[in-house]
């Protein structure tokens, strides 16, 4: 039979196929196409079933070329190694973070005092009887020493042994209370503050055997002012014209190396209310004349933007010390015989009067009426100006918790209670 016409008889140009059936049937389903190899017979689908079979043995020979050629117990011995090798990492690996954590268990609490007590949790206040009603706060458990003595700050000297003398009583803070203190271990962390003789630095006397360390914006002014009066005579400012074995002033940081065997005692106040008292002197420091800062620098803003009270005050930055670096060791063990707190200003002061038998102090004390006055007013005009209530400043979260994050040693170890803001 003729050809319909010679197109039809020609080799299709894109496919090479001659007599494609697609091209011939272009718009035929692919029903067609199965219908056309069913027509074809068995012959069709054993070429068909030929041709997928050479497929498949072309592509597993490709996938098997790579493992041509080595031998079975080779390829065995390699896995074998392989995964040995990977085994031994492993268990190397968990032996060391075993050992670190044993490490880490075993010096727990050399860990712990070198954070210098800052990671503490805080624990409820619990009330101390005998000492004023007030609430305090316990740091943690008594730690139990060779000497079997409950210690509630235990010392570290550079060997890493516990010393045994470090134990004030009860589990509330060294405020208040005499200390046995270790003057072996460790030296005294103030470096560049507590220095300026007569202003911020101690004083030392030889005659009574005693060290006054000055915790700036605790009572320091006031205390030494008292010390003075009763010991170099009413009118003489700097004892210049008495002997200075009498009474002298010292850096501190000598006088507590030098004189380890004097009575050394300083006195604290609550970090809430010495962080105001700082505020209201920056008004007796303006940087202009006449300038009255907190006017225009309010108490949040010196509490949570330190970094701005440069732009205020010429106050020295060491006023905003924490009163620990004043008078503990680099190993947070104390500095000091007997801690006064400003809170009871006149009672602890006639404690350590007692204790110093000094006839003049004594004296002098007897006839201020047992009360040593202020050196300045800063702190309690401006609590007047507020209606003489310290919280009515703390209203602001933020600038509770910025003071006890900044100032937790002090609580902690002066035992004042950082849940508590005190109304005066």
């Amino acid at each position: 039979m003729q050809p319909r016409n010679k197109a039809d008889a020609r080799p299709d140009k894109q496919s090479g196929i001659i007599g494609n059936e697609e091209n011939e049937h272009p718009n035929k389903s692919p029903g067609w196409q199965r219908s056309a190899l069913q027509r074809e017979g068995p012959m069709a689908k054993a070429t068909a079933t030929s041709k997928h079979e050479t497929l498949s043995s072309s592509a597993s020979k490709s996938t098997t070329s790579a493992l041509d050629g080595v031998p079975l117990d080779a390829s065995r011995h390699f896995l074998f190694a392989l995964r040995t090798k990977i085994t031994l990492h492993n268990a190397l690996f968990f032996l060391i973070i075993k050992a670190l954590i044993i490490a880490l268990l075993i010096n727990f609490h050399l860990v712990y005092l070198l954070s210098k007590f800052d990671l503490v949790s805080p624990i409820s206040p619990i009330s101390e009887g005998g000492n004023h009603g007030q609430n305090k706060r316990a740091l943690f458990a008594c730690v139990k020493t060779v000497a079997d003595e409950c210690q509630l700050y235990p010392c570290v000297k550079d060997d890493g042994v516990f010393t045994e003398t470090n134990s004030p009583e009860g589990s509330f803070g060294y405020a208040g209370r005499f200390v046995h203190r270790d003057t072996d271990v460790g030296k005294p962390l103030m470096e560049t503050i507590g220095d300026k003789g007569w202003g911020s630095g101690c004083v030392v006397s030889e005659k009574y055997r005693f060290v006054y360390i000055h915790v700036l914006k605790s009572g320091g002014t006031a205390t030494k002012e008292f010390l003075r009066k009763s010991l170099c005579g009413r009118d003489d400012k700097d004892c210049e014209h008495v002997d200075p074995f009498i009474l002298r002033p010292s850096g501190c940081r000598a006088a507590i190396l030098n004189y380890t065997d004097y009575f050394t005692f300083s006195f604290v106040r609550n970090p809430f209310s010495r962080m105001y008292s700082m505020y209201s002197m920056m008004d007796g420091f303006p940087l202009e004349p006449g300038q009255r800062v907190t006017d225009t620098f309010s108490f949040p803003d010196f509490v949570m933007k330190p970094k701005e009270r440069k732009n205020h005050t010429t106050m020295h930055a060491g006023h905003y010390e924490r009163q620990t670096n004043f008078i503990f060791s680099n190993h947070t063990c104390p500095s000091f015989d007997f801690l006064g707190r400003v809170e009871h200003y006149d009672e602890d002061m006639r404690t350590i009067l007692k204790h110093l038998n000094a006839t003049e102090l004594i004296a002098y004390h007897d006839e201020l009426g047992g009360k040593v006055q202020p050196a300045n007013t800063w702190g309690s005009n401006k609590k007047r100006s507020i209606g003489g209530d310290l919280r009515k400043e703390y209203s602001y979260r933020e600038v509770v918790n910025t003071v006890v994050s900044r100032y937790r040693r002090d609580f902690n170890l002066l035992g004042y209670d950082s849940h508590t803001v005190p109304s005066y």
